[in-house]
C-alpha cells in the first residue's frame, strides 16, 4: 500500500472521499512526470503480438525543470531583516543544505501540484521536504492549510515501519502526534522502536502549524484547493501526442534500415541446433557462380530501402512543444531543441512576455510561502533559545538573474556596448574573456606596449 493510501485510510476526515479522487491525480500526474502515462505501452506487431513500451521524450519532466530554473536560479538569497536573524537563518539552511534540496523540491511541487517544508527540532532546526503524495491535509481554508498529517517510514531491527504525524491548531495551541505503524496497519508502541519522540506534545504560544504547503495552482482544476493541481494538468494530451511522434522518430530509424533485395540464388541455407534451415545471404560470398537466366534483370541486387521522413518528425515535435508551452504559460520556444544559444533570465523575460508573467506569478508564491517557513525556523531557534526573543521573525528572498550564457552572446553583447561607447576597452575585454577588470586594464596596456 502506497504512503498517501495508508494515510487516507488512517486519517478521519469528511473531505476523505473526495481526497481519494485527488490522490488518483496526483499518482497519475507522478506517473507521468517519471516517464510513464497511461499511453506507455502499445500493441506490438507480429503474429506473436504483446505490448511494447513507447519511448518517451520526457516532456512532463522537462517542463517542471524548465519552470524550477526559471523560479529559482543559481544564486538566490534569503536574507533576513537584522543581522542576527540572518546570521542564524543561514546557518540552519547550510546545515539543511537547503540551496541544493530545494531546486528538486520544487521541480517536484510543479510535477504534483504541491509540496510542504515541515520544520522541527532534532539537536538543531532541521527542515523536511514532503512531496505532495506523502502529506494529507486534515483541515484548511481560504487562508491555506491549518492541518496536516505526514507518513515516512522508517526502519528498526530489520523491519519496516510507518511514522505518522499530525499537526493540529487547538485554542491557539499546536498539537503534534506522532504514531507507529506497521506496513499492515498493527500499531506499534513508539518507544519501543523509536526513542526520544512523544507521542503527543502540545506546543503553547504557537499560532500555525510548523509546516508550509507550496501549491502549483492550475485554475479551475478540481484538486486545486488546498493541493494545488500539477502545471501540465490541462496537457496530458499534448504529452501524449510528444510520446507518440518522439516513439515513432525511433521507428523510423528501425524500419528504414537498409534493405537490399537479393536473387533467391544468393541465398545460402544451414540447420540450426533444431533442425530447422535458417536462410542467409553471405555478404563475404566472392566466388564466382555460373547460371542460365533468361531475364537478366534477376541477377541484379537491389537496394530498396525506404527515405526517413525526419523533417516532418521534428517540425511535429517543435509544434507539440510550442502548443505545451502555450498551455502551461511559456512564450513560445521555450523548449525548443534547436536554438543552440543559451540566454540570462533577464534575456528571457524580455523576448517572452507570458514566460516573465509566469515566472513572476511562480515567484511570487514561493516568496510568500518561504518567508513562512523561515518565520517557522525563527519561532523554533527562540525556543531553543538559539535566536533572541528580541531578533525579527521575518525574512526576505532576493531572487537572481540566473546569468548563464555562452560565450558568443557574451561577446557579442560586449561588442555592441563598447561600440556604441557605453563601456570602455578595458570593460568589455573582462566580459569577453570573464576576468577582473584589472587584468583587463593589464592585458589593454600590455597590447600597447607591443
Amino acid at each position: 500500500m502506497g504512503l498517501r493510501n495508508w494515510l487516507l485510510s488512517r486519517t478521519a476526515h469528511e473531505s476523505s472521499p473526495y481526497l481519494a479522487e485527488v490522490y488518483a491525480d496526483i499518482a497519475r500526474w507522478d506517473d507521468i512526470y517519471s516517464g510513464g502515462g497511461e499511453w506507455r505501452y502499445t500493441r506490438r506487431g507480429g503474429m506473436k503480438e504483446g505490448s511494447r513500451r513507447v519511448a518517451s521524450l520526457g516532456a512532463a519532466r522537462a517542463l517542471c525543470a524548465e519552470l524550477a530554473r526559471l523560479c529559482f536560479t543559481e544564486g538566490t538569497q534569503i536574507c533576513g531583516t537584522d543581522t542576527e536573524t540572518e546570521k542564524f537563518i543561514r546557518r540552519v539552511l547550510d546545515e539543511n543544505r537547503f540551496y541544493e534540496r530545494f531546486p528538486e523540491f520544487i521541480q517536484r511541487v510543479f510535477a504534483l501540484g504541491g509540496g510542504a517544508v515541515k520544520t522541527y527540532w532534532d539537536n538543531g532546526v532541521k527542515l523536511d521536504f514532503v512531496q505532495a503524495d506523502c502529506f494529507v491535509p486534515t483541515a484548511w481554508d481560504s487562508g491555506g492549510i491549518t492541518g496536516g498529517a505526514f507518513a515516512s517510514r522508517v526502519t528498526s531491527k530489520g523491519k519496516s515501519f510507518i511514522l505518522a504525524e499530525t499537526q493540529e491548531l487547538y485554542n491557539g495551541r499546536l498539537t503534534v502526534e506522532n504514531k507507529l505503524y506497521d506496513e499492515n496497519g498493527g500499531e506499534y508502541r513508539l518507544n519501543d522502536v523509536i526513542s526520544g519522540l512523544s507521542e503527543r506534545s502540545v506546543i503553547n504560544g504557537i499560532s500555525k502549524p510548523l509546516f508550509v504547503y507550496f501549491r502549483a495552482c492550475s485554475g479551475g482544476y478540481r484538486s486545486c484547493m488546498p493541493l494545488g493541481a500539477s502545471v501540465f494538468a490541462g496537457a496530458e494530451d499534448t504529452l501524449k501526442s510528444i510520446d507518440l511522434v518522439f516513439d515513432s522518430l525511433g521507428r523510423e530509424f528501425i524500419l528504414g534500415k537498409k534493405r537490399i533485395i537479393v536473387p533467391y540464388y544468393a541465398v545460402r541455407g544451414e540447420y540450426d541446433e533444431n533442425g530447422d534451415i535458417r536462410k542467409y545471404f553471405d555478404v563475404n560470398d566472392e566466388v564466382f557462380q555460373a547460371m542460365s537466366v533468361s531475364d537478366s534483370e534477376e541477377l541484379k541486387i537491389t537496394d530498396n530501402t525506404a527515405e526517413l521522413r525526419i523533417t516532418e518528425h521534428i517540425d511535429a515535435l517543435s509544434a507539440l512543444l510550442d502548443l505545451l508551452c502555450m498551455q502551461v504559460g511559456l512564450s513560445e520556444g521555450s523548449l525548443s531543441y534547436k536554438d543552440g544559444s543559451i540566454r540570462t533570465a533577464t534575456e528571457v523575460v524580455s523576448h517572452n512576455s507570458r514566460t516573465y508573467r509566469t515566472q513572476a506569478y511562480f515567484r511570487a508564491l514561493i516568496s510568500e510561502a518561504l518567508s513562512q517557513v523561515m518565520e517557522n525556523i525563527c519561532v523554533l531557534g527562540k525556543m531553543a533559545g538559539q535566536l533572541s526573543d528580541s531578533a525579527s521573525e521575518s525574512a526576505s528572498v532576493m531572487f537572481a538573474d540566473g546569468a548563464a550564457e555562452d560565450d558568443a552572446s557574451r561577446t557579442e553583447r560586449a561588442l555592441k556596448l563598447f561600440s556604441a561607447g557605453l563601456i570602455s576597452k578595458a570593460r568589455a575585454i573582462s566580459q569577453v574573456y570573464g576576468i577582473t577588470l584589472e587584468e583587463a586594464k593589464a592585458m589593454e596596456r600590455n597590447d600597447q606596449n607591443e
